[in-house]
């Protein structure tokens, strides 16, 4: 799906069942570590003037989602993929760096990224955050912050490895991204670059 598609069906979900669910119940998990991924996908289009794909992973238990892109610089698609590890860092748990020690203490594979989403309006200082992750044994790939500081402002801060901050405006950001189809399908290996568009898909509101 495309990261304004997860955007857009996150804020559908709260309007039809309210924000306490949407946000805490075990029943959208999925949807809320879609939507995380989301705001670090389309933040990344951004930054990098390209198109990123996100797939929630629903049947193991890692990663919980990944992100797709199409690298087109050898004539051929070659879908380019990141595995994605998500974690709330919530108003119970005093210190960010417990929530990333706790990570960085389990094994994953060297291709995973951290995506920490802040549900807290806790200050954070960032450098002396920086200074903590260099001193662990970090076995993700990167580490990233996400958070919002208003409704419309969307905030992502690369921990590791060195430090990126990176703002922008949800809908801005949307609008920018609108010709980007919703969603995509891998189909046959072949040497052509051009997309087929298989029409619309509909993805109900749970």
């Amino acid at each position: 799906m495309s990261p304004c598609t997860v955007v857009a069906r996150m804020q559908a979900i709260i309007e039809k069942h309210g924000y306490e669910t949407a946000a805490n119940g075990g029943r959208f998990k999925h949807e809320r570590e879609a939507w995380t991924t989301g705001l670090y996908a389309l933040g990344l289009s951004l930054m990098n003037e390209q198109e990123y794909w996100l797939e929630v992973e629903t049947v193991d238990q890692t990663p919980d989602t990944r992100v797709h892109r199409i690298d087109q610089s050898s004539g051929h698609n070659v879908i380019m993929t990141q595995d994605v590890e998500v974690v709330d860092w919530v108003d119970h748990v005093d210190e960010m760096m417990t929530v990333v020690r706790q990570k960085c203490a389990k094994a994953y594979p060297p291709n995973f990224c951290l995506l920490v989403l802040v549900r807290n309006d806790r200050q954070i200082a960032l450098d002396k955050v920086v200074e903590e992750i260099s001193m662990l044994t970090v076995p993700f790939a990167e580490i990233w912050l996400i958070g919002r500081s208003t409704e419309e402002l969307a905030i992502m801060v690369r921990l590791f490895p060195g430090f990126l901050r990176f703002a922008y405006k949800l809908h801005d950001a949307c609008e920018r991204t609108k010709t980007q189809r919703a969603f995509i399908q891998k189909q046959k290996r072949g040497s052509s670059t051009e997309f087929r568009d298989l029409g619309i898909c509909y993805l109900p509101i749970p």
